[in-house]
């Protein structure tokens, strides 16, 4: 299993009060991996500390035998706020698991609407999306020497 940990805060960074927020993970389908093993779709739900921090352990997604992702959904399991809290889905977001697990913030991808993202910067992105274009240009200094104004395409090897 690897660990995955991240912080829930409200739209101006506090800790929910009143409001009890459950996060569940759900894998985007059934999954096997060597050994036979197999992982269904039942979501692994997490109930986030007083500050909003929270850990979880998930089965690494890169040793599923399958393109393999976990969803995002947050539901309030209760409230003493008057109004009724339900669910929120994040269909889009896709949480892939490594082998050592990490940040919430670092391992989750939300597929770009605009497929055809160009980075402008003189290093290239790091860990880019298949078919980014990158132009290896100074943002800041369209006369600095080290522009190339080369435009670079990545795709899945």
């Amino acid at each position: 299993m690897a660990v995955v940990s991240g912080n829930i805060k409200d739209v101006v960074g506090a800790s929910f009060t009143g409001k009890f927020p459950q996060l569940l993970f759900t894998l985007n389908a059934p999954q096997t991996k060597e050994g036979g093993v197999i992982f269904p779709r039942e979501p692994v739900k997490v109930t986030p500390a007083a500050n909003g921090s929270w850990s979880v352990d998930l089965a690494p997604t890169v040793e599923m035998l399958d393109d393999a992702w976990y969803t995002v959904q947050i539901v309030w399991v209760k409230s003493i706020v008057p109004r009724t809290f339900g669910g929120y889905n994040f269909p889009d977001w896709q949480l892939q698991v490594p082998l050592t697990g990490g940040a919430f913030s670092d391992l989750f991808g939300k597929p770009p609407k605009n497929t055809r993202m160009v980075y402008v910067s003189l290093a290239p992105p790091t860990d880019p999306r298949p078919f980014t274009l990158w132009l290896k240009d100074d943002p800041s200094d369209p006369a600095n020497p080290l522009n190339t104004g080369n435009v670079y395409e990545w795709s899945k090897s």
